[in-house]
């Protein structure tokens, strides 16, 4: 069982790690903010389910011992994906 002082120092890294996870999902939405730009330019869809798919197999084959169990982390993704496409479409002209 850790003490308080190693806790806090466990909550500390957590926090850090939130901060790198916050950052990593922010230079995300800019990758598909700068890739619905280009698709709308060349009149594409926002929306590709097939790469969403063949991304989310990717992942999910990454998967370890000890971490987050593949539902948890299909869960996660279709979570970030539907983000991204709200990116897009919030981006797309009326």
């Amino acid at each position: 069982m850790p003490s308080d002082h190693e806790l806090d120092q466990l909550r500390a890294a957590m926090d850090v790690c939130n901060l790198r996870l916050l950052s990593v999902l922010q230079e995300r939405a800019q990758l598909v903010a700068t890739i619905g730009a280009w698709k709308r330019a060349r009149g594409l869809p926002g929306a590709d389910p097939e790469r969403e798919a063949a991304m989310l197999s990717k992942v999910l084959q990454q998967t370890r011992p000890g971490g987050y169990p593949a539902p948890a982390l299909e869960s996660i993704f279709r979570a970030v994906f539907a983000a991204s496409r709200a990116i897009v479409e919030r981006d797309r002209p009326a």
